[in-house]
């Protein structure tokens, strides 16, 4: 005889998860289908969540999962960054780290405080919002998201149209800047809640203990756990399976830890997972795919789900049209401007087609979700949330569908291409 429960919440959440697993396994089943034509996962996910959500067939309402709406999108945005930076991080070669210094300065030092001032403005001017609450919003905003970025460069699509260097710069880019833009978002933060002692906050709690705390507690974790990786198999303890089975508690054992320890849990788990990448054995990072299979599927459909359920469609009529076309534009102005003013940094690593490519693809997705929630939550600022979510589906919706075709014409500049080696 089935087990049964007294109480509603029990067999209520029955219905939701029963339904995202058949979501996930139908979006799974036709991955390849959809990525063809540029319907990638993201995009499927975000609009069933919004069928089957309050808005439309009212199947599934947030509350039935028992837990508060901001505390489930907060942790459920870190879970899925949590496992996601552990993906991106290794999908980097060895040695990338040391052969890219220019990429990397020149887009996190001189590209992220660009993108932030063009976001904010545009956020500022059109939507005559507070200087302080649009530049918190930009900084939400910046970051490239790692984890949707994940379906533009993996896959047998990715891999024979974008060049390596492409997929490979994005995919530091967005892992490392999305852990400095906690860094960000928490100045505007301390500005607007404690202005008194906000720059002596900034600087010994958020830069020292919290952003340089998580590189150091990273960047040792991540040493210690490739040297036992590698022990471990060379003396035959584990596994050829055992891969998948150690990377990812690795990136949730960070993440819960450095939270408890106090520093920036997101950076931290991104640079153990870049150390680790590095020290073990050049034939286990080809396993990167089953990871980027683990996110896909189990962590970034999901979460997707949880977002089209949570959209604030009632409270985006409400602030008008005007609200859609503002944050289209910082959406896709922030990234454009800032790459094409830094691209006489970057001729020699970028060409003109991939610098285009890579000014267009700065999706916004799920960092952003953790960073609005969190956001909202220390400062009570109800248009964080709103007009980040709106923000989210913009970007889901224009980098989601121009993925297929915008790889395409990458493809069609790349030196040496044969006629049809793309398809």
């Amino acid at each position: 005889m089935a087990e049964r429960r007294p109480g509603r919440s029990t067999v209520d959440l029955n219905l939701p998860l029963a339904l995202f697993a058949g979501i996930v396994l139908a979006l799974s089943a036709c991955s390849s289908v959809l990525q063809r034509a540029s319907l990638p996962g993201p995009v499927m996910a975000l609009g069933l969540g919004v069928l089957v959500g309050p808005f439309a067939l009212g199947v599934v309402q947030l509350e039935e999962f028992g837990i508060p709406t901001g505390t489930l999108l907060e942790e459920s945005a870190r879970l899925t960054l949590g496992i996601g930076l552990a993906g991106v991080a290794l999908r980097l070669p060895h040695g990338y780290w040391h052969s890219n210094p220019r990429w990397l300065l020149v887009i996190l030092g001189l590209g992220m405080p660009l993108m932030l001032a063009v976001a904010t403005g545009v956020l500022w001017a059109g939507l005559g919002l507070p200087l302080l609450v649009a530049l918190l919003i930009g900084a939400i905003l910046t970051p490239t998201d790692p984890v949707v970025t994940t379906p533009v460069v993996s896959g047998s699509l990715a891999t024979r149209r974008i060049p390596d260097r492409v997929r490979f710069n994005l995919s530091s880019e967005s892992g490392v800047n999305d852990g400095l833009g906690y860094a960000f978002v928490m100045l505007p933060v301390l500005l607007l809640t404690a202005p008194d002692n906000a720059w002596q906050d900034f600087a010994l709690t958020v830069l020292v203990r919290e952003v340089l705390g998580a590189a150091v507690f990273g960047l040792v974790v991540g040493y210690g756990a490739g040297k036992l990786f590698v022990v471990a198999r060379n003396r035959g303890l584990m596994e050829e399976s055992s891969y998948l089975g150690f990377i990812v508690p690795l990136g949730l054992a960070v993440l819960g830890a450095g939270r408890l320890l106090g520093t920036d849990a997101i950076l931290a788990v991104f640079i153990a997972a870049a150390v680790f990448g590095q020290i073990i054995p050049q034939t286990d990072e080809k396993q990167e795919g089953t990871i980027d299979d683990v996110v896909n599927r189990f962590f970034l459909l999901p979460i997707f789900l949880l977002i089209g359920l949570a959209l604030p469609i009632d409270e985006w009529v409400e602030r008008g049209w005007i609200a859609v076309v503002v944050v289209v534009g910082a959406v896709v102005l922030r990234r454009f401007i800032a790459l094409w003013v830094v691209r006489p940094l970057l001729r020699r690593v970028h060409s003109r087609p991939e610098t285009l490519f890579l000014s267009w693809f700065g999706p916004i997705g799920v960092s952003a979700l953790f960073y609005a929630t969190l956001a909202e939550r220390l400062t009570g600022l109800r248009d964080v949330f709103v007009y980040t979510l709106l923000a989210i589906t913009v970007s889901v919706v224009l980098h989601g569908v121009s993925t297929a075709p915008a790889s395409a014409l990458l493809a069609r500049h790349r030196p040496g291409r044969r006629e049809g080696s793309d398809e």
